[in-house]
């Protein structure tokens, strides 16, 4: 565990570091990442007071050291688009997000499961065959043209739920049944095939044949033989994917104008607001590793093998 949480840290490091280069690698002037469009209207000594604001009139070296300092100070910097500083940005966008994606990975794990389940439990090729179809056919549609559906659909023509926004109060799960239901059914695929492979797997092992000959249905032998063990591959595909759900928020929350962190670093981006876009996306380098670490410990404490 020691030689795993030293592996981690060195990762986010490297993200640190890729944070720190890949915007000075970028041709031009950190001016115009800073002050976007706006940058060539500035004099000579207005241009040198930008670069001395923010410390990169300094050597490189002096600056990654310094951007390393505020990173252990957790000081991210302030936006320049919105004159905040960067943490407290995140931390205000930050719960929006999550509430999405910690949705989305619930329903998504237990309607993939469910789906594996009557996957195994069809007698008939047939109905296997098209739920595989049907589940691969959901996958492959484009985030953002759900969305656009569902806004069409749900908020435009039924008028069931709002299109836009976060809400307030008792308005804020009818805010997000959309963003959620878009986000699910882009991770539900996944989840399913996982499942599908080690439901298959765990299935064909001598403890669930005894099982059945002593009469068990085959209720009582995904939940109490097949099913913990298919488990736990999940485990390792919730860390692999929780990224790409973060990444995801991307669209998905600019679709629906949704404030969470995806939409603050879609802002960014248009913005050219520079260490508002290093802080997002470090913060994701960091969840991502936390994630991870999450799913090795639950796998060491639920897998009496890995233990041993």
């Amino acid at each position: 565990m020691i030689r795993r949480g030293i592996g981690y840290l060195i990762v986010v490091w490297l993200g640190a570091t890729a944070n720190f280069l890949l915007p000075r690698l970028l041709p031009g002037s950190p001016v115009e990442f800073l002050v976007g469009e706006e940058s060539n209207r500035l004099s000579a000594t207005q241009r040198t007071a930008v670069l001395t604001q923010f410390g990169l009139d300094r050597p490189l070296s002096e600056q990654y050291r310094s951007y390393l300092s505020g990173l252990i100070r957790l000081d991210l910097g302030s936006s320049v688009a919105y004159g905040k500083p960067v943490l407290k940005l995140i931390a205000e966008r930050l719960p929006w997000t999550l509430l999405l994606v910690g949705s989305s990975i619930v329903l998504a794990l237990f309607l993939g499961f469910l789906l594996a389940s009557v996957f195994h439990w069809a007698e008939s090729k047939r109905t296997s065959s098209a739920l595989m179809s049907a589940v691969i056919f959901t996958g492959s549609l484009p985030p953002f043209w759900v969305g656009m559906v569902a806004i069409a659909f749900f908020a435009v023509t039924l008028h069931w739920l709002p299109s836009y926004g976060a809400g307030i109060g008792g308005s804020v799960l009818r805010h997000a049944i959309l963003p959620i239901a878009t986000l699910t059914l882009g991770y539900i695929p996944s989840v399913f095939l996982v499942a599908r492979a080690a439901l298959e797997d765990a299935l064909g092992e001598g403890y669930v044949a005894l099982a059945r000959s002593h009469g068990a249905g085959p209720a009582r032998v995904l939940l109490r033989q097949a099913g913990p063990v298919a488990a736990l591959p999940l485990l390792n595909q919730f860390a692999m994917s929780f990224g790409v759900l973060l990444g995801g928020t991307v669209i998905v929350e600019t679709v629906f104008a949704y404030p969470g962190l995806g939409l603050l670093l879609y802002d960014g981006i248009l913005a050219l607001d520079f260490p508002l876009v290093q802080g997002v996306f470090l913060l994701l380098v960091v969840t991502v590793v936390l994630a991870n670490i999450f799913a090795e410990l639950a796998q060491r404490k639920l897998d009496p093998r890995l233990r041993a």
